[in-house]
């Protein structure tokens, strides 16, 4: 088993192994092979992919216990789909092991409550990757909001020309990161949640789909997303007003972030420094592994990004707006 966070060297590199082995599989031990105070030791597959390792010097595992038992592992990045991701970080984190979970924690709102649960009763260290939440550029966005706001206005859109998932909606695969900039933003969760279907298209069978889902924060403010999979290309724009105040957090077709703040009628860009979303996750997962501390907030961020999701659904099928209970 691997060490508590408490006795890891802050002068080693810590062992990391990543479950999934997939095209994000592979992206993750590609990007974590950059940061220099991480190292992929193992990865792990169960399926026929197993028969290819995502790097001739990683050994591949059947299970993550495998791994634990031949390896010293001081935590595990998951990189499997949302609808299996629950059943698989439960067991590691009730192993006590950090873990860094993809978005959206999960796709039923039971599994997601189930996972925080476990977590809760054996403690947790680690992040779910809403990965625009770690931007530095959407970090300094939250920093300059004022503290004496109004009420607040966000448009965003995010999406692209696919991908096709077989398994999950398109609302499920790119809304959570608009949704959970928005809770950010808010600090609070929303009192209902509406959402309709607004561009369809049928291509080889496939449905690729946009949404346009409202999040009524009551006096706070509303959130307007609109998102999905049925884009001519890749845009993500996050715009935030009060007053006079406008702060928009931007993503280019390149993948480049940038911040404009506009105060009095002047617009301004705003220099950070700009690190990949996700190697700024990695980064606090590191530091969170090596002091033993953080995580249950990003849980229970992670539950209501899966309860408003499900909302969203429910809210197409009735063509009605969905109360989010117990927020």
């Amino acid at each position: 088993m691997t060490l508590s966070a408490a006795q890891v060297d802050d002068k080693r590199d810590l062992n990391i192994a990543v479950v999934g082995t997939g095209r994000w599989g592979k992206t993750l031990v590609r990007v974590i092979g950059t940061d220099p105070a991480l190292t992929v030791v193992a990865a792990i597959s169960s399926g026929a992919s197993i028969a290819k390792p995502v790097d001739d010097t990683i050994p591949v595992f059947p299970t993550w216990q495998a791994a634990v038992e031949e390896l010293s592992i001081d935590g595990f990045v998951l990189a499997v789909p949302p609808d299996i991701q629950p059943a698989i970080a439960e067991q590691i984190i009730a192993a006590g092991f950090p873990v860094f979970l993809e978005k959206p924690l999960a796709l039923k709102r039971d599994a997601a409550r189930d996972l925080l649960a476990v977590a809760k009763s054996t403690g947790f260290t680690g992040l779910v990757n809403h990965v625009h939440l770690f931007a530095p550029e959407f970090v300094e966005l939250c920093r300059q909001l004022p503290s004496d706001h109004g009420v607040w206005e966000i448009k965003s859109i995010s999406g692209n020309k696919g991908p096709y998932r077989d398994r999950w909606t398109a609302c499920s695969d790119w809304a959570p990161h608009d949704i959970a900039m928005c809770l950010a933003v808010m600090e609070s969760a929303p009192h209902s949640v509406m959402a309709r279907i607004v561009r369809s298209i049928e291509h080889d069978g496939r449905v690729y789909e946009n949404y346009e889902i409202t999040l009524d924060f009551g006096r706070r403010g509303q959130a307007v997303i609109l998102t999905g999979n049925a884009f001519d290309g890749h845009c993500r724009e996050f715009n935030v007003r009060s007053g006079d105040t406008t702060l928009t957090y931007a993503e280019s077709a390149s993948h480049q972030l940038s911040l404009v703040v506009g105060r009095n009628g002047h617009r301004e860009h705003v220099d950070v420094d700009s690190v990949p979303p996700l190697n700024a996750a990695l980064e606090v997962f590191a530091h969170r592994i090596r002091h033993n501390t953080g995580g249950i907030g990003d849980l229970e961020g992670g539950v209501l990004v899966v309860e408003i999701c499900a909302a969203a659904h429910e809210s197409i099928d009735l063509a009605a707006p969905v109360t989010i209970a117990g927020y």
